[in-house]
């Protein structure tokens, strides 16, 4: 691996984690978010964008073992959020975002996408941006 490869992992990783601890600040100060961990809002997202996804492909996706994944939907679910049925093949269940997960979901992304965007968009030029997000993009592909 170069150098500069190196370094831009090293780099990418330290920018994934203060985003990660920065979001769950955001959160932490929010009072209709913060009953729920940034990984539980981050479980509905995957839910939102994945209608009929079972628990399996959760997990996979998230990079977890399905048992953490267990805890999350409950939470979930015990909260109105997500609702759980019998599956594709029946072997396992399905499960869908609710209306009131959507709601969830959107006030999430407003309040943590305004927080992001008053934060980068002094820094960054929109044409930075999209470039950026192109390389993103290019590297998910490349990793799939």
């Amino acid at each position: 691996m170069s150098k500069d490869i190196s370094q831009a992992f090293v780099q990418f990783s330290e920018a994934i984690w203060n985003i990660n601890a920065y979001v769950a600040e955001i959160i932490a100060q929010n009072e209709e978010l913060n009953q729920y961990s940034s990984q539980q809002l981050q479980t509905l997202r995957i839910i939102k964008e994945h209608p009929d996804i079972s628990q399996s492909e959760i997990a996979a996706i998230q990079g977890v073992f399905k048992t953490a994944i267990s805890n999350r939907i409950k939470k979930l679910e015990l909260g109105g959020l997500i609702a759980i049925s019998s599956g594709r093949d029946r072997r396992e269940k399905s499960v869908k975002i609710t209306d009131k997960g959507l709601h969830l979901m959107n006030t999430s992304e407003k309040v943590i996408y305004g927080h992001l965007n008053d934060l980068l968009s002094s820094e960054f030029s929109n044409e930075e941006i999209v470039t950026f997000t192109k390389q993103l993009h290019r590297i998910n592909q490349l990793l799939k």
